[in-house]
């Protein structure tokens, strides 16, 4: 099945992520105003592929689709904010020099550790409702895409690899 984002569900995306991106671009460096819009437009396809591509893992009837969507936008889009904030503080201690040696380029572990758990709780709770819409076969499938989408986190400072969102194990 060929999936195009509703056009309601379009609205709700536009809405979430226009909340969001003031925000996260607040941690990036002043950008001018087509810059700015460029990194929204990159944000909002990147959010509109991940969506696409766990809905393109799974078969669903007409009417999971819309609730689906609903919940994986919601999670994607809290998500690539986290993501985006935390290339910004690595960012800005890059640019500091890295004052502060130690494991892992010498981040902040506390925060970074906060953001992993938030980021744990958005999926945990993105799961909770997309199994309240989908049988066992589809959620088992909706997993199995999930983990190709995003890999599970890594604790910051491990070795091999990347660390963070999106890193393997």
């Amino acid at each position: 099945m060929n999936f195009l984002l509703s056009a309601k569900t379009v609205s709700l995306f536009t809405i979430a992520c226009l909340a969001f991106m003031p925000t996260a671009l607040a941690q990036q460096k002043a950008m001018p105003p087509e810059e700015t819009e460029a990194a929204r437009q990159r944000f909002n396809q990147s959010i509109e592929n991940a969506v696409l591509k766990v809905m393109k893992g799974i078969e669903m009837l007409e009417e999971q689709v819309e609730p689906v969507q609903k919940v994986l936008i919601g999670y994607f889009a809290p998500f690539q904010i986290e993501r985006m904030k935390m290339q910004a503080e690595r960012q800005k201690m890059a640019g500091e020099g890295r004052e502060r040696q130690g494991r892992g380029g010498g981040g902040n572990r506390d925060a970074m550790m906060a953001r992993m758990a938030k980021l744990e709780k958005l999926r945990t709770d993105a799961d909770k409702k997309i199994k309240a819409i989908l049988d066992k076969k589809q959620f088992k499938k909706y997993k199995a895409v999930m983990e190709e989408v995003v890999p599970p986190q890594r604790r910051p400072g491990g070795r091999g690899g990347r660390g963070g969102p999106g890193g393997g194990r």
